[in-house]
């Protein structure tokens, strides 16, 4: 095997054999969007000097990780911004400085066998936050179809048809509320992710209790394409608890979003989750 593969089933792509051979097999494999690289070798000498900080040199651009053994399993977790070079480069080496010469391997492949397993990977663990939950039927539909009022009319307009429209109430606590509107329809309108979610909160000083005629005590405090979207109320800014998103689909980077005293500004990315790589058992791959 000269390139790399993606498993028929599974969120795995296997790595095609290291230049120069060097008993070593590999595969980079995720799950709840968290990558790991298992290399399996037989030599014990190779084994101890793995077990040990290295550098993922990917067309000369250094990334850090630190493997662990298991038996004939070494694992490193990957960090995910590795994962793109990865798949646009054209040679992965792997150097551990002088304890070993680096194992050399070819990328070719790589762009088709890892969008295949970044397809296939499981969501992020999110338990520790709070899911936003949209609903056609919640009891705010109204007021979230008053808000959305131009958006809904400029959407019938453009497509001849109606937009899907939830929504999500979220009660904070000494006034403070968010209503998240969802309209949901054409990919061309809307983009890949075929929906907009657009938030909001009262003016300040603003009674937004009521559910008639109510528009003017809202202002729109968040805006975006479709995400799956979270709260983390350990994480507060005036009151006003975090944001997290991520993609609909899988793959992609997490967002952390923060009240600036106005309305919600993008704050970076989520950070990765700092755990140990478990080993896995390779497959054999078909030649």
């Amino acid at each position: 095997m000269d390139r790399w593969t993606a498993d028929e089933t599974e969120a795995r792509a296997s790595l095609p054999a290291p230049r120069g051979g060097g008993g070593i097999s590999g595969a980079l494999s995720c799950e709840a969007q968290r990558w790991t690289l298992t290399l399996e070798t037989a030599q014990e000498a190779l084994r101890a000097a793995y077990g040990a900080a290295a550098t993922l040199m990917i067309d000369g651009r250094g990334f850090d990780v630190a493997f662990s053994a298991d038996g004939n399993l070494l694992t490193a977790r990957i960090p995910s911004e590795a994962i793109e070079p990865l798949k646009s480069g054209l040679r992965l080496e792997i150097r551990l400085g002088d304890a070993a010469d680096p194992a050399v391997f070819s990328l070719q492949g790589s762009n088709v066998a890892i969008t295949t397993a970044q397809e296939r990977c499981s969501q992020r663990d999110m338990s520790a936050y709070q899911a936003v939950t949209f609903t056609p039927y919640s009891s705010h539909i109204n007021l979230a179809r008053q808000l959305r009022a131009d958006d809904i009319e400029a959407f019938a307009a453009s497509t001849a048809s109606q937009p899907q429209v939830s929504a999500a109430m979220v009660e904070l606590g000494e006034g403070r509320r968010l209503l998240f509107t969802r309209l949901c329809g054409s990919s061309w309108y809307y983009g890949l992710s075929g929906c907009n979610i657009t938030g909001f909160a009262p003016e300040a000083g603003g009674d937004a209790d009521g559910e008639q005629d109510e528009t003017g005590q809202w202002r729109a405090v968040y805006d975006t394409e479709n995400v799956l979207l979270h709260l983390e109320r350990r994480s507060l800014s005036l009151g006003w608890p975090d944001l997290v998103t991520l993609p609909v689909r899988g793959a992609g980077t997490g967002l952390v979003w923060r009240w600036d005293g106005r309305a919600y500004a993008l704050k970076g990315e989520l950070p990765d989750e700092v755990e140990q790589a478990e080993p896995l058992p390779l497959r054999p791959t078909k030649d």
